[in-house]
C-alpha cells in the first residue's frame, strides 16, 4: 500500500502478521526501494498492564543514498503511521545520537554479571535437565509470565505463536533453551543461553521459586567447563532473585546506563498510554501509602496535555491543575517505565513544574530496573 509521496519518491507500507515494513520507493530507480524500516506490533509490560508498542527494527539506507535524508522521511513518516494506528509507544534499539532527534531516549539500562566457575561451583545441583522443545511452550510461558510478575518492559508473548528463543546476546547468535523438571515431571524452571564454543552466555532465566535459581546456575557451571570456558556471562536485571544468587556466591556486575543509544522509547498517544496506566497508577498509589497528596496533577508535554484525578481511584481530567509538571514526552517516557528517579526529573533542566508534584510523583513513578530479555529484541 503506497500511503504518501514525499517529493521525487513514495513511501509503500507492506503488512506481515504483527509487522508492517516502510520503504521510501525512488522514481528514479523505477520505484525501488533506497531505505527502510520495520515497525513490529509488540506488547511492553508496565506494572500489571500492556502499551501497545512499536518495535522499531530493520532500519536500512542503500549505502550509495545514505546522508540524502531518505531514512528522516521514512522514521518521521513511521512516527506519524503509529499515530494514527493508535499506538500508545514506540521502542528501539539504536546507534548511538542517531535516533534522539526523533524523540527517542534511552529507557533500558544494560546488566552484565560476569561469575568465575569456582564461585558458581559452590551452587547445588537438583533439577534434572534437558533441552526445551516445541511442545514445552506453553510450560515455559506460564514460568516467564510468574517469573515477571513485578518487572516492567517484558514483551507479552503470545501462546501459540512463541515456542523458542529467537535469539541469543547479539543479532545472528542462536540460543539453546533448557527446562528443568521436578519430580513429578513438571517444568519448574528454564533458561537459555547462546549456541556459541568455549564462552557460556546466559540471556535469560526464569523460575517459579526463587530458590530454584542455584540449580539452574550449577546447570549453567557444568556446561560451562564442558565448553571449557573460563567464567559465566549473565545478562539479567541486577535486582533479579538469580542476580541475587550470584552476588551471594561472588561475582562482577556492571550496568551501563547509555546516553541516546541502546534501548530506546517515545511516548506516541499520551492520552490512550495513560488510560491504559490507570490501574498501575491505583496499585502503586496504594502500596505507597502517601498522606496528602494534591488531588490533580497535569503533564504538560509535547504531544499533548493530560491531567490526573486522584482519590480514592484514578482518572483522567481535561482540566488543567494548579498542580502541574510540563516537561518533553521522552521524559515522560523515562518515568513510565522507572528509568530515571522522579526527582533527576525535576532537576532536568528540560523541566518545569509548580505545586505539590514530588511526592505525587514518586509514588506514581518508582524507579526501578526495566528490561526486554535478549531474545525478545527487535
Amino acid at each position: 500500500m503506497v500511503l504518501g509521496r514525499p517529493m521525487g519518491s513514495e513511501i509503500r507500507v507492506t503488512d506481515s502478521a504483527r509487522s508492517h515494513r516502510v520503504e521510501l520507493l525512488l522514481d528514479e530507480l523505477g520505484g525501488s526501494p533506497v531505505s527502510w524500516l520495520i515497525i513490529n506490533d509488540l506488547e511492553v509490560k508496565v506494572g500489571k498492564t500492556f502499551l501497545k508498542m512499536g518495535g522499531v527494527g530493520g532500519v536500512g539506507t542503500l549505502e550509495e543514498h545514505r546522508m540524502k535524508g531518505y531514512s528522516r522521511k521514512v522514521m518521521e513518516f513511521s512516527i506519524e503511521y503509529m499515530v494514527r494506528n493508535s499506538y500508545d509507544v514506540s521502542m528501539l534499539f539504536g546507534i548511538p545520537d542517531y535516533y534522539i532527534r526523533w524523540g527517542y531516549v534511552s529507557t533500558l539500562p544494560n546488566c552484565k554479571i560476569t561469575m568465575p566457575l569456582r564461585n558458581a561451583e559452590r551452587a547445588r545441583p537438583g533439577l534434572k535437565p534437558r533441552p526445551m522443545v516445541k511442545e514445552d511452550a506453553e510450560a515455559v510461558l506460564d514460568v516467564y509470565e510468574s517469573s515477571n510478575e513485578h518487572r516492567t518492559g517484558p514483551l507479552k508473548r503470545y501462546r501459540g505463536e512463541w515456542f523458542r528463543f529467537r535469539k541469543g546476546s547479539w543479532w545472528g547468535i542462536p540460543a539453546d533453551g533448557t527446562v528443568f523438571e521436578d519430580g513429578s515431571g513438571r517444568i519448574v524452571a528454564y533458561c537459555a543461553a547462546d549456541r556459541w564454543p568455549r564462552v557460556m552466555r546466559i540471556t535469560e532465566v526464569g523460575a517459579l521459586d526463587p530458590a530454584l535459581y542455584e540449580h539452574v546456575l550449577r546447570y549453567a557451571c557444568e556446561t560451562a567447563l564442558q565448553k571449557k570456558a573460563t567464567e559465566l556471562e549473565i545478562y539479567v536485571p541486577f535486582d533479579h532473585p538469580f542476580a541475587e544468587l550470584c552476588k551471594s556466591l561472588g561475582c562482577t556486575v556492571s550496568i551501563d546506563y547509555p546516553y541516546a543509544s541502546d534501548g530506546m522509547g517515545r511516548i506516541i498517544n499520551l492520552k490512550p498510554t495513560f488510560e491504559k496506566l490507570v490501574p498501575v497508577f491505583e496499585d502503586r498509589l496504594e502500596k505507597a501509602c502517601v498522606k496528602e497528596l494534591p488531588s490533580q496533577i497535569s503533564f504538560k508535554t509535547d504531544i499533548g496535555i493530560v491531567t490526573l484525578e486522584v482519590s480514592d481511584s484514578v482518572s483522567l481530567s481535561e482540566t488543567v491543575s494548579a498542580n502541574w509538571i510540563e516537561l518533553p514526552q521522552w521524559a515522560l517516557m523515562q518515568l513510565i517505565l522507572g528509568y530515571r528517579h522522579p526527582k533527576s526529573i525535576l532537576v532536568d533542566q528540560a523541566v518545569k513544574y509548580e505545586g505539590r508534584v514530588e511526592k505525587a510523583l514518586e509514588a506514581l513513578f518508582p524507579q526501578g530496573n526495566p528490561h526486554i530479555w535478549h531474545s525478545d529484541w527487535f
